[in-house]
């Protein structure tokens, strides 16, 4: 059986902040930033999970197929440009409520 984890690429900053919000979030589950006030440190951890999230649905795969021309052949390119989406916008939102609660939280 082949390892989840083997596929995932950290390739782009809204992968990055989802794991890093994930991980924050586990660690002060498990107790292991006790320097750290709880509640606000998960409620920023989750915020910034969902940011991440939203931004990901935000960047969907586009596929274009150019015509070939007297310089080029005709070829296929792919990429990840923006494409907003009110789903992603609706992640986005939560997430950073959810983060400036935290921060209300953590410095009242």
């Amino acid at each position: 059986m082949e390892n989840p984890l083997s596929k995932l690429a950290l390739d782009y900053w809204y992968k990055v902040l989802m794991v890093v919000g994930i991980v924050v979030f586990f660690f002060v589950g498990a107790g292991l930033l006790k320097v750290f006030p709880v509640v606000p440190t998960a409620t920023i951890s989750l915020g910034v999970f969902f940011l991440g999230l939203g931004e990901w649905i935000n960047h969907p795969l586009q596929t274009m197929l150019r015509a070939p021309d007297a310089f080029f052949p005709g070829s296929v390119i792919k990429g990840y440009p923006r494409n907003a989406s009110v789903l992603g916008y609706v992640f986005d939102i939560f997430g950073l409520g959810l983060i400036g609660y935290g921060c209300y939280r953590l410095f009242a």
